[in-house]
């Protein structure tokens, strides 16, 4: 988490200082009611700031040091008395008539003390409370724009279906799941943005339109790749990068797959039942100007399976800390391989929610070829 000092605006946080100096101002004045009113004018002035000034200090020195705090506090009372002893005299036991006055002054700026401050903490809340609920709603109409810029997939094209997801680990994710039809040709894939929030939404959102744009051609993966690169280089924030994998068939040249920087792909083979990782060597798309990317093709039999999986499904810690990696979700698509394609989908998500929780974007996208 952010140094309030990092996330407050100048003023809300002057304003917060204040209402604690005023807040610690009392416990100044308090001195003199336990004296009966005999410190000196000057005294007392001295032990109402300085108390401010010390609720100030814990507030803003010591809050990422609490084991010290016992020690501040002794530190604070020994001042007041070093204060007493050595630089101010007390005056004569007071009069009643003049002790009663000199308590209900002490009472009068003990209350004004409280009310200033408790008006700075409304002023502080209320500028504060603004600020949250104005970004809540944009965070809230950002989370809208994602649900449509990434929905659930399930379609079904010739003789290929599809099954796919994004889960978004905040309120706003960075993953992507999309699939283009053109003339019976399509491309499936998925992209995983650096990072995470806002940020990384904003340049998922640009990778989606960009890639649309390319792939209302059903372009070659390596062009995809490169045309998205080309594009997105100079409009990314520096150290930001998209890893995709890419599915892409068309009747006359089959199946092909690219990875960008990405996990394996999966593909479950119908006649032995077995799961293989197929993978190559290309840079994440957006990483560095100038990159340039390959595809390559891959077998397709009838009930054969192709899986692309986001690493916030493989990257789940459990609790003693070991990763779950790509072993327990090819196992699950094996025990799977018949099952609707949709309920694939979600057993690869309950696999990892079981092995542990949800830290990332979580995104699946399952084809199947009959």
């Amino acid at each position: 988490m952010r140094s309030i000092w990092q996330t407050l605006p100048p003023r809300s946080f002057a304003i917060l200082l204040v209402a604690i100096f005023l807040t610690f101002v009392p416990i100044g004045l308090l001195t003199d009611v336990s004296v009966l009113g005999v410190n000196a004018p000057a005294q007392l002035i001295t032990f109402a700031v300085f108390s401010g000034l010390m609720g100030v200090s814990y507030f803003t020195g010591f809050r990422r040091y609490r084991r010290l705090l016992p020690i501040v506090i002794a530190l604070h009372l020994g001042s007041l008395t070093i204060f007493r002893e050595y630089f101010f005299k007390l005056t004569a036991p007071l009069a009643p008539d003049a002790l009663n006055a000199r308590m209900r002054i002490d009472a009068y700026a003990t209350a004004l003390a409280f009310g200033l401050a408790y008006v700075c903490f409304m002023w502080f809340f209320r500028r504060e409370g603004a600020r949250y609920f104005s970004a809540h709603a944009e965070i809230e109409l950002a989370h809208q724009i994602h649900q449509l810029l990434v929905p659930a997939i399930d379609a079904r094209i010739g003789r290929f279906t599809f099954a796919g997801a994004s889960i978004p680990s905040g309120e706003v994710g960075g993953d992507l799941v999309d699939l283009v039809q053109v003339d019976g040709r399509w491309i499936g894939y998925i992209a995983d943005v650096s990072g995470h929030g806002v940020g990384s939404g904003v340049l998922m959102g640009m990778v989606k339109s960009a890639a649309r744009m390319k792939l209302l051609t059903i372009a070659p993966l390596p062009a995809l790749l490169d045309d998205l690169n080309d594009a997105l280089v100079p409009v990314r924030k520096p150290g930001m990068f998209v890893t995709m994998a890419c599915l892409r068939y068309d009747e006359a040249s089959g199946l092909e797959f690219a990875l960008a920087g990405h996990l394996p792909l999966l593909r479950y083979e119908a006649a032995s039942g077995a799961v293989e990782e197929r993978s190559i060597a290309n840079l994440p798309v957006a990483m560095f100007e100038g990159s340039r990317f390959a595809s390559a093709p891959v077998p397709c039999e009838a009930g054969d399976l192709f899986v692309l999986i986001t690493d916030g499904l493989s990257e789940v810690f459990d609790a003693a800390d070991r990763q779950l990696g790509l072993d327990p979700l090819k196992d699950t698509i094996r025990r799977c391989a018949q099952l609707p394609l949709g309920e694939l989908r979600d057993a690869l998500v309950s696999t990892a929610r079981a092995h542990g929780a949800q830290t990332d974007d979580q995104t699946v996208l399952v084809v199947r070829f009959s």
